[in-house]
């Protein structure tokens, strides 16, 4: 008989291209890429010796396996620098392989790219290009203006065919019955304000269900009068100095009182003040159709903006 021998990868052959650029692409999509850490990382174990450990005797041989990966392509030189940057002190010996990375994620037009890199990294961009990091004001994952990944408009469509499929039923009330702490149900109405006119993907939890996200407020506007619910919110939100009084607070609440409540709040003052807040909040911001799609509102929303553009 004959003897199986393993045979042991060569030191400086441990890594494929393939996993430099899904390592690439995972440090730099994070979930929207498709991959886990649990499974690049598994990935990895074949290269621990010299990945995690770090002999430096290893060092020379890891440097040009990534180099040698890098020349595959734009997303192999995001991997290499993405991971001389984790397991390997930066150095001249590896500056070559950042500046790569950089320079690629620079040529796939990364238009939101100085939220995704680091302050050194910032730095470095702007000696080898000359000029400002790429921001285009869009708050999320990487989008792209290529077809190397997600554009924002693929963000603003998931969230308006999320929007478009829900069903929010009515809370029911009880006209006169006092409302108790609201605190619950305006923290859980910024979450909400996000989930609706962001969508799940780009929402600051990604939660998976409405239900869960809303339901503090549902459970504070149930069998209460419903007025005095929304007055008791905008006072809440509208606290000088309250952290809540932002775009997700205010636009969350309104679109609540519009959905869940009972029709007739929409007349009231604490309606109408918020709408107008959320979205004086988001044009002064500018996060309309940069943050997050006017597409989204709802056609009473839409007119209240139309009428503070007017102005």
């Amino acid at each position: 008989m004959v003897a199986l021998v393993r045979r042991r990868r060569s030191p400086d052959n441990r890594l494929s291209s393939e996993l430099v650029a899904d390592y690439g692409r995972w440090k730099f999509l994070d979930e929207q890429s498709g991959l886990t850490a649990s499974g690049i990382y598994a990935r990895l174990v074949p290269a621990e010796e010299i990945a995690f450990v770090g002999r430096p005797e290893n060092r020379p041989g890891i440097i040009a396996e990534l180099r040698r990966h890098a020349t595959r392509g734009p997303w192999e030189k995001v991997g290499a620098w993405q991971y001389a940057r984790e397991f390997l002190d930066a150095a001249d010996d590896t500056q070559d392989l950042i500046d790569g990375g950089l320079l690629a994620a620079r040529d796939m037009r990364v238009t939101n790219l100085r939220i995704h890199l680091s302050i050194v990294d910032t730095a470095r961009y702007k000696e080898l290009t000359g000029g400002p990091v790429p921001d285009d004001g869009f708050f999320g994952p990487p989008v792209f203006d290529s077809p190397h990944g997600p554009t924002r408009q693929f963000y603003f469509d998931e969230a308006v065919a999320t929007a478009a499929a829900r069903r929010p039923s009515r809370v029911p009330a009880a006209p006169g019955v006092e409302p108790g702490p609201v605190d619950d149900a305006v923290r859980a109405l910024w979450d909400f304000g996000q989930l609706v006119h962001r969508g799940p993907v780009l929402s600051a939890r990604h939660p998976a269900f409405e239900s869960t996200v809303v339901g503090p407020a549902v459970a504070a506007a149930r069998d209460v009068d419903h007025q005095r619910f929304a007055d008791l919110v905008l006072a809440k939100i509208t606290t000088p100095g309250a952290l809540s009084y932002n775009v997700w607070s205010a636009l969350g609440a309104a679109r609540f009182i519009e959905e869940y409540l009972d029709p007739t709040v929409v007349h009231g003052t604490a309606y109408s003040t918020l709408l107008g807040a959320g979205l004086a909040c988001a044009l002064h911001a500018g996060d309309l159709d940069r943050t997050f799609p006017a597409e989204i509102l709802t056609p009473r929303a839409a007119a209240r903006l139309r009428e503070l553009r007017g102005r």
